[in-house]
């Protein structure tokens, strides 16, 4: 029975919280919900009235629902934004009251699971030792709303049922501490955990997740202000340990800031780079210098927080977890498709039945790969817009799969024991991804026979054959209904290609198109053999009907001692034909089609298995389809089209999945609405998820025209035009034979680079740093 890897990664569900901007009441109120989780802290707070903000924390944050909260008017707007974060369970709120007949509880995992959890273990013995500090404050206190912040506090009994207030005094037997208005605030505030460090108690960050700007320090603004408070907030959600302070209550902190400063020095202290090692001040203000004067040194270094802050490509929202298992998977067949089974092992949480109706989420990661099943996969590119999607095609409950980078994250109830995963099916992944650019994607008659010559060679490396140019030139000689023998056969796959005289058979001496000893070469004799043994050649003979006269082919599996002329219906004895011939003939079998297909796709199997090559690497297997016929959906006036072929790289958030389009081609023309018509659905793919390429690949020269035309693929800060002769699709590595006009090697390792490389060696020498305009 077969088994996969899998790593499993336990962590909170990630909440959304939606507010209005100037609602103070909903801010606070999402404060004391939020650290009655376990993992709250790490949930932001979303301002549903700005619209270049809120779209990029809630990429930034990668998250798994939303919850508005106070008065949101336009919530169900809003959620029309974003239907494809689903509440995994089917209450309205967080919080269950509970009746006579339930105990009241919480939806997601809570903080009295943690306590529970923690009570009998040793840290927790430490914990307890250290003492934990419950604060409070008077509501009039201009610094009330940055306690609530920083220190914590929980929602009363009567609003969500639970006293979690009463359950940490139980558990921890805390020590309560009022701060004084009048007063500087303690030092010791920073010394002793309190609610909002129990909200995240024992968790740790993951390494999938890229760090970015993450110096700890202060955050400078005012406490009247909102949109500072809030954004104070969603720093610290990003794990960046950060102080609120107000330079008109500068007086107040003349205690902490010293305290808290060495503190953060402490931490940098562990930190592994020398550029990392530095305290910082974070602000929204447009004057950095002016804010931050009255509150810290110079030395410092500042932070100013806009809107850009939040795309990803500074500020990063790290995946925290509780714990992690390593388990194996079965894997078995169920209706066609691929499942793995898996246990639920080593919980770093209470598992109680008590906790049946609390939800997190079981991310998981598989080793390996379905190598054997190219129609199926378990690494689904990281696009959260399809999370229904996956969830009907992967699991079964349509609102508990969340996409996540390079994993799979399933909603699981804290009681559960095992779960399990479907393989993705590619076909309907790509037809998912074309509607997304208002297409519908269906396999075409050319890309359908490309697929059954992929499956009859044994995958895509298979192809390897047709790099020889003999291989091309025979079969584009002789078609289905022309009989060649073993000698002629030999002599057009050793030859020299009359167009290209400088190419010969002795150049893919080295080629390995199937197992052979170590040392031996490749011959024509071995290359024609394995073009019968794969059933791309048939063996028959060529035998004159006594009748009609005519010669007709008789495949090997159809001939006896009698046999009926195709061409005239006379049955005949075939004994002194076969006496008398001294060879077999060969015909080109019926899975190459008509000319037209069999020349089709050659060029389209080259130029997959030169991918296949060049990005296949690690334990992740290839994604790719063979020609699709696209029409659109949304548009009625716009042309149908068709690519060659569509090959995907899924990528790490925040790179963006990769989607390369192609048009192949033998000897015909590239016109120019070939490349239009890609051009056009490469733009129409939202630029938000995909980084799209179009390949334009030919046995033979690119036309200057064709060059003309290739490079309106490309733009300012765009290059997506990947061209491919024969120079880098016969060598086993693409790069073997091409260098620029300057005599240097290219790189081909990645799309990026493939792009480049045609920039250099057809267009111009000038390259775009693309990364750079990703976001845009």
């Amino acid at each position: 029975m077969a088994t996969l890897r899998l790593d499993i990664c336990y962590r909170p569900l990630r909440i959304g919280w939606i507010i209005k901007s100037g609602d103070f009441a909903a801010f606070r109120k999402v404060i004391k919900y939020t650290n009655a989780l376990w993992g709250g802290k790490f949930n932001p707070i979303i301002l549903v009235d700005r619209k270049d903000e809120y779209s990029k924390l809630i990429d930034l944050f990668r998250v798994d629902m939303i919850i508005p909260v106070g008065d949101c008017d336009n919530f169900k707007d809003f959620l029309k934004i974003y239907p494809y974060l689903i509440k995994p369970f089917f209450q309205d709120s967080i919080f269950i009251k509970g009746d006579g007949y339930s105990h009241p509880g919480s939806n997601v995992l809570d903080i009295n699971n943690a306590l529970i959890y923690l009570r009998d273990k040793p840290e927790w013995k430490k914990i307890k030792d250290y003492g934990v500090h419950y604060y409070t404050w008077a509501e009039e206190d201009p610094l009330a709303d940055v306690f609530l912040s920083q220190l914590g506090d929980y929602p009363d009994k009567d609003e969500v049922g639970a006293d979690y207030l009463e359950s940490l005094r139980r558990t921890s037997e805390f020590t309560e501490i009022s701060l004084d208005s009048a007063e500087p605030i303690p030092a010791l505030t920073i010394d002793h955990p309190n609610i909002s460090y129990l909200s995240h108690y024992g968790m740790k960050r993951h390494h999938g997740i890229d760090s970015g700007w993450q110096s700890p320090g202060f955050f400078v603004g005012s406490v009247t202000n909102l949109e500072d408070l809030v954004c104070h907030w969603n720093l610290r959600a990003c794990n960046i340990p950060l102080w609120f302070i107000d330079p008109q209550y500068i007086d107040r902190y003349t205690d902490l800031l010293p305290a808290w400063e060495k503190a953060m020095h402490d931490i940098i202290a562990s930190y592994r780079h020398e550029w990392d090692k530095e305290i910082a001040v974070w602000t929204r203000c447009e004057d950095i210098d002016e804010a931050c004067k009255p509150v810290v040194e110079s030395k410092l270094v500042r932070y100013h927080v806009s809107d850009e802050t939040w795309n990803g490509r500074n500020v990063r929202a790290p995946m925290m977890y509780f714990g992690e298992a390593s388990v194996l998977g079965v894997v078995s067949g169920e209706d066609s498709k691929p499942k793995v089974s898996f246990a639920l092992s080593d919980k770093p949480f209470c598992n109680d039945t008590r906790f049946h109706q609390q939800h997190l989420v079981a991310s998981v990661s598989i080793i390996g790969g379905l190598y054997s099943d190219k129609q199926h996969t378990f690494h689904a590119p990281y696009l959260p817009e399809l999370n229904e999607f996956y969830a009907r095609t992967m699991h079964f409950f349509y609102n508990k799969l969340r996409i996540e980078p390079e994993r799979i994250g399933i909603v699981i109830n804290a009681t559960d024991h095992d779960s399990f995963l479907y393989g993705l099916p590619i076909e309907e992944l790509l037809e998912r991804i074309f509607d997304m650019a208002g297409y519908d994607a269906r396999p075409s008659n050319a890309g359908l026979i490309t697929k059954q010559l992929i499956t009859r060679l044994n995958g895509i490396q298979g192809g390897r054959v047709f790099k020889i140019p003999g291989v091309r030139r025979l079969l584009k000689t002789y078609g289905h209904n022309k009989s060649i023998t073993k000698k002629t056969a030999l002599q057009t796959i050793g030859s020299k290609d009359p167009d290209r005289p400088d190419t010969n058979f002795n150049v893919h001496k080295d080629l390995y198109i199937e197992p052979r000893p170590i040392g031996e070469k490749l011959t024509p004799s071995a290359v024609f053999g394995y073009l019968v043994e794969k059933g791309l050649f048939r063996v028959g003979a060529d035998l004159i009907c006594p009748s009609c006269k005519m010669k007709s082919w008789i495949p090997l599996d159809s001939l006896k001692q009698k046999v009926v002329c195709d061409l005239c219906g006379h049955e005949h004895n075939v004994t002194r034909n076969l006496t008398d011939a001294n060879e077999w003939h060969y015909r080109r079998s019926g899975i190459l089609g008509v000319e037209k297909n069999a020349q089709g796709a050659v060029p389209v199997f080259l130029t997959l298995q030169q991918l296949d090559t060049n990005f296949h690497g690690g334990l992740h297997e290839s994604m790719y389809s063979t020609s699709l016929d696209l029409t659109p959906n949304t548009d009625a006036a716009a042309p149908k089209c068709e690519t060659d072929f569509v090959w995907i790289i899924p990528r790490a958030y925040p790179r963006k999945t990769v989607v390369i389009l192609a048009e192949c081609k033998d000897q015909g023309s590239i016109t120019g609405n070939d490349v239009l018509n890609l051009k056009r659905v490469a733009d129409a793919l939202p630029r938000k998820r995909y980084k799209t390429f179009v390949i334009l690949s030919k046995i033979s020269p690119f036309t200057t025209d064709e060059i003309k035309t290739a490079k309106t693929l490309n733009n300012q800060y765009r290059q997506r035009a990947i061209l491919l002769s024969a120079n880098e699709l016969e060598p086993y590595y693409i790069g073997e034979q091409t260098k620029d006009k300057a005599d240097k090697e290219l790189k081909w390792y990645s799309p990026e680079e493939m792009a480049s490389s045609t920039a250099r060696l057809y267009f111009s020498s000038e390259e775009v740093d693309e990364d750079s305009y990703e976001t845009k």
